[in-house]
């Protein structure tokens, strides 16, 4: 056996990070039994507890050793500085003066590479940050503005094993992504800016009101209000910048204490689009906390539809049902026709996620009608989008091109990027259904340089995604593992479970080809664990079609049988006839043992 290429990956972190520390050994052990063997690399892992064992004392110098012949240098961060360093002068940490050594030796030589890894704090320790947590945020704002190296957030040990395993592959492959040299800015609701707005003139005037009137303790009150409206625009400003890290500070000192409705509605939106789902959850309970859970209101029936979107996106499907029908049964009661056609929709989603597809074509056929009646075009757009989705899923793919050309001819119409880049999309699949590549290719393609120019992660994770189903079908699986890999880190970063779900199993797929059994089952049971977190039907049927295919290929009779019985099982509960037939076609060309 052949020498396997040594990468050394340097880990500095505070004291505040102690099960990232281990969780980062683990994975590099995880990674040098099965992608390292692949690779012919072997990954080391280094730092200062490696160092103390080796020398018996932890001198920086001797760190600083260490640092200096790293492949790859991790630093990770939470609410901690790191330990004072008073001979280290101009930095204030040994850990800041670790990543500048590394820095000025990346100018020098391009080595090491480096990534910087932050884990979530919560919006209320950032609105109040002390002295350390203050240090790090500034940290995050200098490598947004310098964009010199790759950074990214984590929220637990299992994502930032995630993350790590996803950037040290890419290393070892040649296959990092560059850091962006211009921001992407990102447009928030204009409705929401619009309210933020007007109600930060109407507090900045109900303050001189009060001031006027000698009523000190009234005036304060609204120069406060205005203040964290002020600071929510400026907010909404910075994201549409691009610069994310100042505005998600902002966010955070615009909604610590605050009873605005507007300032939580358009915090909600930013956390949400940049997939912080938890202080999505945390900003929702908040708004319906001040507008009354079991109130019958509009604000209320906003906030519920707005936290099923987060429980569907984290694949809790009974919980964002739940949500989407309270919204449903208030607009009903209120007559909120918009309302009404959105909760439709919604729950259209998620019951064809499920694979019921008689009921999702019968929410979004309700919410059409309604958004038509209304002549909300853009909506339309997404109704008819929608409901061509569904009649793929049906393997009618003349309904659903002509649903798709519907929504595209709307948004062009309305030169609605956005919408004209999703219907790009879905007719590439329509295309690529029947077999017509080159015609699938140009639509996805079209559909990725619009979401690129537009910022939007959601889209290019789905067009790359699309984009390797193409290569795969055309036998080129380096670009299509590419294209897979891309959209699962997207889906990752937003934390999107039924995208994470789908690029696992393509990438099953990928390593299948390529006569990988053993990877392939692992992409496969990633890709189960995901479904059946999210309660996805034909998701979890799917992943036992394809667990099935390779007990198969193994000469594993028995268990070939087991797995795709269970697909049979979940097929039969959604109605899928022609899989029902399939599976029963693949059981009984198995025979008997």
């Amino acid at each position: 056996m052949t020498d396997r290429r040594k990468i050394h990956v340097f880990l500095a972190s505070p004291g505040d990070l102690a099960v990232e520390r281990r969780a980062f050994k683990e994975q590099i052990e995880f990674l040098n039994l099965g992608f390292g063997d692949g690779a012919g690399v072997e990954f080391v892992p280094l730092g200062w507890e490696d160092t103390l064992a080796s020398t018996g004392r932890r001198t920086q110098s001797v760190i600083n050793t260490e640092i200096d012949r790293c492949d790859v240098f991790i630093p990770a961060m939470h609410r901690r500085w790191g330990q004072g360093a008073p001979d280290a002068k101009p930095y204030s940490s040994y850990t800041e003066e670790e990543f500048h050594r590394a820095l000025d030796r990346f100018a020098r030589t391009a080595a090491p590479e480096i990534f910087v890894f932050f884990k979530l704090v919560d919006a209320a320790s950032m609105g109040d940050p002390g002295e350390q947590l203050k240090k790090v945020l500034d940290f995050r704002r200098h490598l947004e503005e310098s964009r010199q190296v790759l950074y990214h957030h984590f929220v637990d040990p299992d994502s930032f094993k995630e993350e790590v395993d996803r950037h040290l592959r890419a290393y070892a492959k040649g296959e990092l992504p560059k850091a962006d040299e211009k921001p992407r800015g990102m447009v928030l609701p204009m409705e929401y800016v619009d309210r933020v707005e007007r109600a930060e003139s109407e507090a900045k005037a109900l303050a001189s009101r009060e001031e006027s009137a000698k009523r000190r303790a009234e005036a304060e009150a609204a120069r406060a209000d205005g203040l964290a409206l002020q600071m929510a625009r400026e907010a909404a400003d910075a994201a549409r910048d691009g610069q994310l890290e100042l505005a998600r500070q902002k966010f955070a000192r615009a909604t610590s204490g605050t009873t605005d409705l507007s300032v939580l509605s358009l915090a909600f939106n930013f956390s949400f689009q940049t997939g912080d789902l938890l202080q999505s959850e945390q900003l929702l309970e908040r708004w319906l906390a001040l507008s009354g859970r079991e109130s019958s209101t509009a604000e209320t029936a906003a906030a519920l539809g707005n936290l099923g979107l987060v429980y569907k996106i984290r694949g809790d499907l009974p919980k964002a049902e739940e949500m989407f029908l309270m919204a449903l049964a208030i607009d009903e009661k209120l007559g909120r026709l918009e309302g009404t056609a959105n909760a439709y929709g919604n729950l259209g989603l998620i019951y064809r996620t499920r694979g019921d597809l008689a009921k999702a074509e019968e929410m979004h056929r309700k919410a059409l009608a309604i958004d038509e009646n209304l002549g909300r075009a853009e909506k339309t757009a997404n109704a008819f989008g929608n409901l061509g989705i569904v009649y793929r899923d049906r393997g009618d793919l003349s309904s659903a091109e002509e649903m798709f050309l519907k929504a595209l001819a709307i948004d062009e119409k309305l030169g609605n990027p956005h919408g004209t880049a999703t219907a790009y999309g879905n007719l590439g699949l329509v295309y690529y259904e029947r077999g017509d590549l080159e015609k699938a290719e140009d639509m996805q393609c079209k559909a990725l340089a619009t979401n690129e120019k537009l910022g939007s992660l959601d889209g290019i994770a789905s067009t790359t995604s699309n984009l390797g189903l193409i290569y795969q079908r055309r036998k080129d699986l380096e670009r299509a593992e590419g294209m897979h890999r891309k959209s699962l880190a997207i889906h990752q970063k937003l934390g999107k479970l039924e995208g994470m779900a789908s690029s696992e199993s393509n990438l099953g797929l990928v390593e299948e080809a390529r006569g990988n059994l053993p990877r392939a089952e692992e992409m496969f049971r990633k890709a189960l664990v995901i479904d059946e977190r999210i309660g996805s039907l034909d998701g979890i049927a799917r992943a036992h079609v394809n667990l099935g295919r390779l007990y198969k290929k193994q000469g594993n009779r028995s268990e070939a049988r087991r797995v795709w019985l269970l697909a049979h099982d979940q097929y039969v509960r959604l109605g899928a006839r022609d899989m029902v037939s399939k599976v029963e076609g693949w059981i009984d060309e198995l025979g008997t043992d």
